[in-house]
């Protein structure tokens, strides 16, 4: 097989309605509707200042109207109902309406952990207070937030003196306690604020996990409902507004449970699992330590995450993560029951994606979880997104001037080769890159399987992106997440929530 050519993959189909397909996930939906129907009028928590609540019915009313645009790379949206066949009522079903001089009292606060934990505090308390008294229920919670969020409250927004020292808190942790015991109640809840991270969004959704929000929750710019960008600035042109209507509308309809589309001529009983890992805070006995988890998704193109057991897994370097025998099995076993739960059959192929080659420990852990199915094809997939390797064209035909086409592949041996998931697609005449293209370089570490299916199955698996309606991403879905599903799973302290749908960590 390898010979130094290289070779062009044809572009991966979707499914839609009535099993038609389409290669572009938009034109699907225009032409088509979702491929999973929802014939519910779509019932929408909505918590925000009374100007975010202007905000939000604007909002609403121009993604109900048609959008149109001058490019084939950004189509136009035809308008929610039109596309998935649903209302979305300007009005929301429940809405709480929170004061700007609490949220200016929050985002006031010196110490960003502390102002963090506080304005959390602030939407998720009023929150559970709505599900307790009142009996209205509703699909999504939309929190809008001021720009402000996005300055004061992210990981590197300035920060001033806490109110307990470093010191204090370390003090109280190794069990020694205040004479007083509302000064340990004091101490404790700021234990669990410094401890927590100080992303906004991160938080609230870990927060809103653990304490059982049963819908998933959609955190809005103020800015973002006027279709603006984030700073702020003039209002995006229409084929911006269409991107933004075509993300957000496939977003909010996969939340409300349904697929908007799924692969099509995907292989029966397949299964992908993507690694996750996300190193902790430094702190106490925690020190050097890494969150596991697995994301699971299915030949039906769902997906749920479940989170595993917390260890010294990183590398000397810092730069790679890898499981012990015990953890690797607990971790795929789960993913390997909840497939038997839903299926009542164990996987036929269970392809797990990671972002580096796999050790004999975790292998042997994941060939443990997998041997109560003998019939399982267990294969251990690296997949890196930073590759050396550059194409040149010294073509200087006028024919031949765009860049490297998406779904070239060159084959380098039986067990690995090259993958350009980004790239000029001609269909929308136009690429998914700025950058110059850069491979995936993608080896079948561990197990036997086609190369060629691998690398097909990979490209398939950049269109299920359903947090943003594209042509194609860049990286799987198995991947591509990984790292923020990392830090919604570490933001708060000592959590070990059951598997939850993916749906509420994008």
């Amino acid at each position: 097989m390898p010979n130094n050519q290289l070779y062009y993959m044809e572009e991966p189909k979707l499914k839609f309605a009535f099993n038609q397909s389409a290669e572009d996930s938009r034109d699907g939906l225009t032409l088509f509707g979702p491929y999973e129907k929802n014939s519910s009028t779509i019932r929408v928590g909505v918590i925000c200042t009374e100007k975010g609540l202007e905000y939000y019915r604007s909002f609403v009313c121009q993604m109900n109207k048609p959008i149109f645009t001058n490019s084939s790379g950004r189509p136009f949206f035809p308008g929610f109902k039109s596309v998935f066949g649903i209302e979305w009522p300007v009005e929301p079903t429940a809405t709480i309406i929170l004061s700007q001089s609490d949220l200016d009292t929050a985002l006031a606060i010196t110490n960003l952990k502390e102002r963090t934990y506080n304005l959390v505090s602030l939407y998720l308390n009023a929150i559970k207070k709505y599900i307790e008294d009142e009996e209205s229920v509703v699909d999504i919670w939309y929190v809008v937030v001021p720009n402000a969020v996005l300055t004061l409250c992210r990981p590197k927004s300035l920060s001033g003196k806490a109110t307990y020292s470093k010191k204090q808190i370390e003090t109280f942790t190794s069990g020694q306690i205040s004479l007083f015991p509302e000064d340990n109640e004091d101490l404790s809840q700021y234990v669990e604020m410094y401890e927590s991270d100080s992303d906004f969004h991160d938080q609230l959704k870990a927060r809103a996990i653990y304490n059982k929000i049963a819908c998933p929750i959609q955190v809005m710019l103020e800015s973002t409902l006027q279709f603006q960008p984030k700073d702020g600035s003039d209002e995006y042109n229409s084929d911006m507004k269409a991107h933004l209507a075509w993300t957000h509308s496939s977003s909010l309809y996969y939340k409300l449970g349904c697929l908007p589309w799924k692969l099509d001529a995907v292989r029966e009983g397949v299964c992908y699992v993507g690694l996750v890992f996300k190193k902790l805070q430094d702190t106490g006995k925690q020190k050097g330590y890494a969150c596991s988890a697995a994301q699971m998704f299915l030949d039906s193109g769902d997906g749920v995450v479940f989170r595993g057991n917390i260890g010294p897994w990183i590398s000397k370097n810092e730069k790679t993560f890898h499981l012990d025998r015990t953890s690797a099995k607990a971790l795929l076993s789960i993913a390997i029951d909840a497939y038997y739960d839903k299926h009542k059959s164990y996987p036929k192929e269970l392809f797990i994606h990671g972002r580096t080659a796999f050790t004999n420990d975790e292998w042997n852990g994941f060939q443990d979880a997998a041997n109560i199915s003998p019939t399982t094809n267990l294969v251990g997939v690296a997949i890196r997104e930073k590759s050396g390797l550059r194409l040149l064209k010294d073509n200087t035909d006028p024919k031949s001037q765009y860049g490297i086409l998406r779904g070239l592949c060159l084959y380098v041996d039986e067990k690995s080769g090259y993958l350009w998931t980004k790239g000029f697609i001609p269909k929308t005449e136009t690429a998914n890159h700025l950058e110059v293209a850069c491979p995936l370089h993608i080896e079948i570490n561990r197990g036997q399987a086609d190369i060629k299916t691998v690398m097909r199955d990979i490209l398939a698996l950049t269109k299920l992106n359903y947090n943003a309606c594209l042509y194609g991403d860049g990286l799987p879905v198995t991947l591509r997440f990984s790292d923020k599903i990392g830090d919604i799973l570490t933001a708060i302290p000592d959590v070990n929530w059951a598997a939850k749908p993916f749906k509420y960590y994008i």
